[in-house]
């Protein structure tokens, strides 16, 4: 997780960590010291992402003086979700951020309709790269759900990720949680389309009538048997489309010649029409060795690139493997060069692939963002939520949204649906 936002203590996201007892403090510190988050590098202009909305609407609109017209809409419509994220309803009412019909129309329809430059269409597809949707197939709230997040406030971790799941996992055992590691479960049990508990692959059963499914919904149709599922809604889960991988490289830099940056850079191609044809995430950050800062490189890498080693699991794919992923590393630590310069001292730490984050994450694919929220498919991500087996439900960004927001926001989804909304309002408006 390279960077989040809204984790502000007034801000969506903080106060879920505050319900959930978890410290942001501990965890992040904050971005954007100078007031930039992003810095998107095109061929031919330079544009700053700032934390707050007003800030950016004015370098919108210097970027893109024209376009007047279409920013009092855009920016709006953005107001108006970024408004109902800050209110309590966001976290009461699951669907209230949805209710509104235009709100989950295709943002490239919108723009096309605003006739807006290809400037300005480039600029505002970044967000849809950052949950793996393409503009032209984004629903309007997604997209500003993401740009919101990031204006509100944006994060890093001031350790790795393994430090924030140790944190979950803490708090999870401290509420009387059980954590059971190393014993994958084989299958979901039912009896009379009611959830009766899980099997163990190492042996045993756990009794339960609640299973939290926070993982991919074509992962959890392979634990449930042929029939647990209506026909029509197992077809529907099948042919859900994936957001695309990546190839990430961890690379060691001297840390004298290249600090740390405060913020992120993309650099970034868009075709005449404003599509994003590809782009590349960039981050440096103090590392843990001396002298020594983390380099972080994010590129786009299809799943079909490494259909080869598709019955591979990591660490036995193989030489042939190993050869093209780092040569693909070599290549993005030269394009890097292009920013930042020759990169002294630099050593690749660690890359891995779709293939990597499908074994670890095991999600299908290899997508990072889970099914692809696209409004081609918001009638069948919508059904997910209505699994008809008593006691089943999904949790993770495949149930609501993606990302680090959307996943907690599934949680808090599974916990409703398990307890009641009533009981649940009354709870979280308590701790909210």
């Amino acid at each position: 997780m390279h960077y989040v936002g809204a984790l502000g203590p007034s801000e969506p996201l903080g106060k879920m960590f505050r319900v959930l007892g978890i410290s942001v403090e501990d965890l992040f510190y904050p971005m954007g010291s100078a007031g930039v988050v992003d810095r998107y590098l095109f061929d031919d202009f330079v544009f700053d992402l700032p934390l707050g909305i007003d800030a950016y609407e004015r370098n919108l609109r210097q970027a893109c003086p024209a376009e007047g017209a279409a920013l009092d809409i855009l920016m709006k419509s953005l107001r108006e979700i970024s408004g109902r994220m800050m209110d309590s309803s966001f976290f009461l009412n699951q669907s209230d951020p949805f209710q509104n019909i235009d709100f989950l129309r295709p943002m490239g329809e919108l723009l096309d309709d605003l006739q807006v430059s290809a400037r300005l269409r480039a600029l505002l597809a970044v967000p849809c790269q950052l949950i793996g949707v393409e503009l032209d197939d984004c629903p309007v709230i997604f997209h500003h759900m993401v740009a919101a997040g990031y204006l509100f406030s944006s994060w890093r971790l001031k350790d790795g990720g393994g430090r924030m799941a140790d944190a979950f996992a803490q708090r999870f055992t401290a509420l009387g949680g059980e954590l059971i590691l190393n014993s994958a479960v084989r299958k979901i049990n039912l009896s009379s389309r009611k959830v009766t508990g899980i099997s163990l692959e190492a042996g045993g059963e756990l009794f339960a009538d609640a299973v939290v499914a926070a993982i991919h919904p074509k992962t959890m149709l392979g634990l449930l048997d042929q029939g647990a599922l209506r026909n029509s809604l197992r077809e529907r889960i099948l042919t859900l489309e994936e957001t695309k991988g990546v190839i990430a490289v961890q690379a060691a830099v001297d840390a004298a010649a290249h600090g740390e940056l405060d913020y992120n850079i993309y650099r970034l191609n868009h075709d005449e029409h404003g599509g994003i044809a590809n782009g590349i995430f960039y981050q440096i950050r103090n590392s843990n060795v001396s002298e020594t800062n983390l380099l972080s490189i994010i590129a786009r890498s299809l799943y079909r690139d490494w259909s080869r080693w598709e019955n591979t699991v990591s660490g036995r794919r193989g030489a042939d493997y190993e050869e093209k992923k780092l040569a693909i590393a070599r290549d993005l630590l030269k394009k890097a060069e292009e920013v930042f310069g020759p990169l002294k001292n630099a050593e690749i730490l660690d890359v891995f692939t779709p293939l990597t984050l499908r074994d670890y994450v095991n999600c299908p694919e290899g997508s990072c963002y889970g099914v692809l929220r696209s409004t081609r498919q918001l009638l069948k991500v919508a059904s997910l939520n209505n699994l008809s087996v008593e006691g089943l439900c999904l949790a993770g960004q495949n149930a609501v949204a993606p990302g680090v927001m959307g996943s907690i926001l599934g949680s808090f989804g599974a916990v409703r649906q398990l307890i009641g909304a009533r009981r649940f309002n009354g709870e979280l408006s308590r701790l909210l």
